[in-house]
């Protein structure tokens, strides 16, 4: 039987460095919450970067955050020079339920800019989450919201607000989007967004958009609709238009994406309150599984031109950050966390973000982000790879 020749280690220790200096130089003006408290036996990078370890190894909850620090101390103090061994569970507790997390997150935006390319068409996608997991017993509705930005084409998250429930997500909005230049760029945001001044700061910024029609604009979703009912109606002979397609098929499924995009829009109330509205747009789903079909129709207003296919990439895109937010709580548990005193739900969550980040960029390895998760922390080596992670 023949042996199998070990695999060549193309990362090390030294490679390491250069990721820990962006994550230290991103992070130095993070201020540490235990300075009121005196001394300070471990620095708040290396717990940052501790933490960050343990949650790529499959750690979901700050004790298990602690206990890979005790069953990996030997490797760490390698790592990070550790002078005094790796912190107690409390040290990591009260450090993320006091650490602010707008200061948090300046770091985080500051480590992410430097993955960032700007691409052409370069779609940026704002959506919310709730972690439902920090409700409050007796009252199901009080858990924590948070609305993210999202990179399409990079596939990553650029920044995160917390707003005190659903109702509130409008008022994050604005602060996503002046986080980072969004000319020439695309913004595509859920019904949430659907609002008129959010459009005018898009357009103001430099950038186009999409946004989603549902109830929250019920008059102006109606009139859409009603449109392409009665397009389609006729099969859209006479009505100025443009289409594409798009077929998916597997695991016994077949879905039909058809985008019909019209600037014919000169009928619509109130058009122009919409600052630079172009087009607006029909997404019908066709989705066949087991020989049953079902039909789905979206509508969407953009200040871009009658582009299907330019349109029907972006809001394609779009479902990147929904995908992520459905890995945070299948391979992370995120919506299963109870975890919600002083400012650990939020700051947990850029950490399980970051770890994300580098997991998708991993691309070598066939499997899941649980199976990623789960190999990091059989084999340090793996988890140096990820850090060596190149974007």
């Amino acid at each position: 039987m023949s042996k199998r020749k070990p695999r060549q280690i193309d990362y090390s220790l030294e490679e390491l460095e250069e990721f820990q200096e962006s994550i230290f130089q991103a992070f130095a003006d993070v201020q540490d919450p235990r300075v009121l408290t005196g001394a300070i036996r471990h620095k708040l990078i290396d717990i940052l970067f501790i933490t960050l370890c343990a949650v790529l190894c499959g750690a979901d909850k700050i004790k298990e955050v602690a206990v890979y620090a005790e069953e990996r101390e030997t490797w760490l103090t390698n790592v990070l020079k550790l002078e005094n061994g790796v912190p107690h569970y409390s040290t990591f507790w009260w450090t993320f339920v006091m650490l602010d997390p707008t200061e948090f997150h300046n770091g985080f935006s500051k480590w992410i800019s430097t993955l960032v390319r700007q691409d052409d068409n370069q779609v940026y996608a704002i959506d919310g989450k709730a972690l439902r997991g920090t409700a409050i017993k007796g009252r199901p509705n009080s858990f924590i919201h948070t609305v993210s930005l999202w990179a399409c084409g990079q596939q990553l998250t650029l920044g995160q607000v917390k707003v005190k429930d659903k109702s509130n997500e409008i008022t994050a909005i604005p602060k996503l989007l002046e986080m980072i230049d969004i000319t020439g760029a695309t913004i595509t945001i859920d019904a949430m967004g659907t609002q008129t001044a959010i459009a005018a700061q898009i357009i103001e910024d430099g950038g186009e958009y999409i946004l989603a029609l549902k109830g929250n604009q019920s008059s102006l979703h109606d009139e859409v609709s009603n449109y392409f009912i009665q397009a389609q109606q006729v099969e859209f002979e006479g009505v100025d238009h443009q289409s594409y397609h798009m077929i998916e098929e597997g695991h016994g499924r077949l879905e039909k994406r058809s985008f019909f995009v019209t600037e014919d829009i000169d009928w619509l109330p109130d058009y122009d309150r919409w600052k630079k509205l172009k087009t607006i747009i029909l997404l019908k789903t066709e989705r066949t599984i087991d020989s049953v079909t079902s039909t789905e129709l979206r509508m969407y207003i953009s200040s871009l031109p009658a582009d299907a296919r330019r349109i029907a990439y972006a809001i394609r895109s779009h479902w990147g950050i929904e995908s992520c937010h459905w890995i945070l709580d299948i391979a992370f548990r995120e919506d299963t966390l109870r975890a919600r005193i002083g400012h650990i739900a939020e700051n947990l969550s850029f950490i399980r973000k970051m770890a994300l980040i580098l997991l998708k960029q991993e691309k070598q390895t066939k499997g899941g982000i649980e199976l990623k998760r789960k190999k990091a922390s059989w084999n340090p080596d793996y988890l140096l790879k990820l850090m060596n992670v190149k974007f």
